[in-house]
């Protein structure tokens, strides 16, 4: 090959790979400016839902907060126009489909239209299978399942008349893999994975995004709000410490960036923490040994088997325990703190 022509290619070589790079930093700025001005209805108002709202916020969306208790609501938005984000409350209980209709009506009589629902309104009961009720299993349902068709249902024509728009669904890890003494919680997500994914493939031909997010632990003071059963300090105390142990659980904050990200770049599926993504895999590659070494962890770390359906409430266990497990828990209390909980 003669000089000439191998400096030819290398020059075709750099000016294809400069192309590149130009394409794609001018797709990611063109994506980056897509959340500005959109409307953006969040149902839950504490954890997660308040980070992601003032991650959305901040990159210029319109924020339509909804949850059920108007107290812990007002305070949240009160904080999003503290941080000079447009916000609104819209109190509802979305577990209740009577209340669907008025609620998404309300959103579009007040911001005009609707761009992005985030169906997040969740809860977590732990305790092994036999301190559970159908009650248990049917309010998980209603509240993490049904809640998020039922508003799909509502806003998907809405956003077809506009011309598109975008679902964001945040299901879990316990939705890829049962988890033990958590089974309400993982049926409901579970659920809420099949209806998103499936979804997204339907929708994408009419212009509208569906995103599964599937986030592993996050420290977001959950466990101050979870309800336990069972040997319930014995459940609060193995869910309190895993749920804000640096390297097994992420930051709230950190959790909000990374699916603001994903819906920006118009992704199917976002799977946040390490953790949570190397436990999908073995899920998928070595099915029987995963199910193996949770039975593992259920007959010897988890507590023991209690028929006791008594509900305890997190915030009320915690104040049980000592000063080391208040230390192991400390980025847990910041975050509740911080995020309205």
């Amino acid at each position: 090959m003669s000089a000439g022509r191998s400096l030819l290619i290398k020059i075709g070589v750099a000016a294809g790979a400069g192309f590149a790079a130009l394409h794609f930093a001018k797709k990611r700025a063109t994506s980056s400016s897509e959340l500005r001005g959109k409307v953006v209805l969040i149902t839950g108002s504490r954890g997660l839902g308040l980070a992601l709202a003032r991650e959305l916020g901040n990159r210029g969306a319109r924020i339509a907060l909804c949850a059920r208790n108007e107290q812990e609501l007002q305070r949240a938005c009160e904080s999003l126009l503290h941080q000079h984000i447009e916000a609104a409350p819209f109190p509802a209980d979305v577990s209740n489909p009577a209340e669907i209709g008025l609620l998404v009506n309300r959103v579009l009589n007040q911001f005009g239209r609707l761009d992005i629902l985030v169906n997040n309104a969740g809860e977590i009961t732990v305790g092994p299978f036999e301190s559970f009720t159908h009650s248990d299993f049917e309010r998980a349902m209603n509240l993490m399942f049904w809640a998020a068709v039922n508003l799909t249902l509502e806003v998907f024509p809405h956003m077809k008349r506009q011309g598109g728009g975008s679902i964001v669904n945040i299901t879990s890890i316990g939705g890829r893999v049962s988890i033990p003494h958590l089974l309400p919680y993982s049926s409901a997500k579970f659920a809420l994975v099949g209806f998103s994914t499936g979804l997204s493939t339907e929708l994408r031909s009419q212009n509208i995004r569906v995103l599964t997010v599937v986030p592993g632990l996050m420290r977001t003071g959950s466990h101050l709000h979870a309800m336990f059963k069972g040997q319930a300090r014995h459940e609060f105390a193995w869910f309190g410490v895993l749920g804000n142990l640096p390297g097994f659980s992420v930051a709230a904050a950190y959790a909000s960036r990374v699916i603001a990200n994903a819906l920006q770049r118009q992704r199917y599926v976002c799977t946040i923490s390490l953790p949570a993504k190397i436990l999908t895999a073995c899920e998928a590659m070595l099915p029987e040994t995963t199910r193996s070494i949770l039975a593992g962890v259920n007959r010897l770390l988890l507590p023991e088997t209690s028929r006791s359906k008594d509900v305890h409430d997190g915030s009320t266990l915690n104040a049980s325990f000592g000063k080391a497990f208040q230390a192991v828990t400390l980025l847990g209390r910041r975050a509740a703190e911080s995020l309205n909980q």
